[in-house]
């Protein structure tokens, strides 16, 4: 097969039911789960269940950031066909402060599809904070005086004036962590 012929959007299968379980029950990222999973198949529950990560409330790095999505993922597969990690985190780079984020995708087989992105510096007042100990949901939440920044846009929406959703962010993570499952003729 020609994977180059097989271009465009369309749902993946025809299977009548699917169950993905995600890792969280924050609704920014279940939401952007089930927003991905209805344009792949045509009948999907998407479930969010509490699931520690297994990494510190701000993961400090990359690599610590992965992680967090994985032991999500890894820690609701079994009753479901995907398990959904998705962990945000931060990172220095040249002195500054960056945002970065991971989904991964586990399958009942254990094979694990990875996405990442999300990276933006972070203003000093942020960042100061941070660094300081804090985590960056709950610093957004200070510096804006109200409840949730986490929940609802988060911090890139805040920053964007909402050109970039949380959400929005988040689902094009989980669309890149869904390439092996949208398109295995190109790991065969």
């Amino acid at each position: 097969m020609d994977p180059g012929n097989d271009v465009g959007r369309g749902k993946v299968t025809t299977r009548i039911f699917m169950k993905i379980i995600v890792g969280s029950t924050n609704p920014v990222k279940v939401n952007a789960v089930r927003s991905v999973c209805e344009e792949i198949w045509d009948e999907v529950e998407v479930v969010g269940v509490k699931i520690e990560s297994g990494v510190d409330e701000q993961p400090r790095s990359d690599e610590e950031t992965l992680r967090g999505a994985r032991n999500r993922a890894q820690g609701v597969i079994g009753v479901a066909e995907y398990g959904v990690g998705l962990e945000g985190g931060v990172y220095e780079q040249d002195g500054k402060l960056m945002e970065t984020a991971w989904c991964v995708v586990v399958g009942k087989d254990g094979q694990e599809g990875i996405g990442g992105g999300l990276k933006f510096e972070l203003p000093p007042v942020v960042a100061e904070k941070i660094r300081a100990g804090g985590e960056l949901g709950p610093v957004m939440a200070e510096l804006l005086k109200r409840k949730d920044v986490k929940k609802q846009e988060g911090a890139v929406g805040v920053l964007t004036k909402n050109g970039v959703t949380r959400t929005g962010a988040y689902k094009q993570l989980v669309w890149l962590a869904m390439i092996k499952f949208v398109s295995p003729e190109w790991w065969r």
